[in-house]
């Protein structure tokens, strides 16, 4: 058989694989989302999830010793007669109306998340964003949210490590806008955030730094411990899990509240468009 062949007829078993699966779970067809590459994804993850989910349970079942016992109870006594309408409701299971109902509900989830998705990644969020010095504040006055700033030194393997990690955490953390300035030493960027070395790490909420960090407190010299990074900006609560950033409307009202949140701690200093003209 030819390699072609060969490819052919596993990525056909495996599209009737995903098919089976996804009926078990309740899921749409994959072949019927074949035209939403978002919804695709959405669908994609979510039988992912519940493959993963089953093979945990099928593991855990495997060493619990309440369900070994269970199954020698079931071999030694025979199994229930079962009744008239059992037979015919098992058949009819495709037909079932409550099952049919729960398919659209999940169906027009999945088209709100994608539809969600794809308005965030118009906005920016969901990836790493390269951002012109002089757009930033622009750009930050914007936005609700909380907003990460890598404040890059090209050439720095840190930084680099850096950007790798936060294109992570932006997939992860999409009600966050991860933002990355290319800049150099002695420009006027750095003292504009008051950075003291580069390359930075600058975070903000509804306009406001609440912390700024030099990227080399994070590892040794040349390095990065992408834990310590997360866990600063845990520590600042600018992770924000997924939500649609909706502009200036409630800014003012959440204002008081968020700089609460910041703690005791966080700096607070409003940073203006027009003190980054450099």
């Amino acid at each position: 058989m030819h390699a072609g062949t060969r490819d052919c007829c596993s990525s056909g078993s495996q599209h009737d694989r995903d098919a089976i699966d996804a009926a078990r779970f309740g899921l749409p067809d994959p072949k019927e989302l074949e035209d939403d590459p978002v919804l695709a994804g959405c669908c994609a993850e979510d039988l992912h999830e519940f493959r993963r989910a089953e093979a945990l349970r099928l593991a855990l079942q495997g060493v619990d010793r309440s369900t070994i016992r269970l199954k020698m109870h079931e071999q030694v006594l025979p199994p229930p007669v079962p009744l008239d309408g059992d037979e015919s409701s098992l058949g009819s299971s495709d037909d079932d109306p409550e099952l049919d109902d729960l398919r659209q509900r999940r169906m027009a989830e999945l088209q709100r998340q994608a539809a969600e998705r794809q308005q965030q990644a118009q906005r920016g969020y969901g990836h790493l964003n390269d951002v012109v010095a002089a757009s930033l504040m622009e750009q930050v006055e914007e936005l609700e949210g909380p907003v990460v700033v890598h404040v890059a030194l090209p050439g720095c393997e840190a930084g680099a490590e850096l950007d790798e990690h936060l294109t992570a955490l932006a997939h992860m953390h999409r009600g966050t806008y991860f933002a990355r300035v290319a800049t150099r030493r002695g420009d006027g960027l750095a003292a504009a955030l008051r950075l003291e070395a580069l390359p930075g790490l600058v975070c903000l909420r509804s306009g406001a730094v609440v912390g700024r960090a030099a990227v080399s407190q994070f590892g040794p010299p040349g390095g990065l411990v992408e834990e310590e990074v997360t866990a600063y900006l845990q520590r600042l609560r600018v992770l924000r899990g997924e939500q649609l950033a909706s502009g200036r409307q409630g800014r003012d009202a959440g204002r008081g509240q968020e700089a609460l949140d910041a703690g005791s701690d966080a700096e607070e200093d409003e940073v203006k468009a027009e003190r980054l003209a450099v």
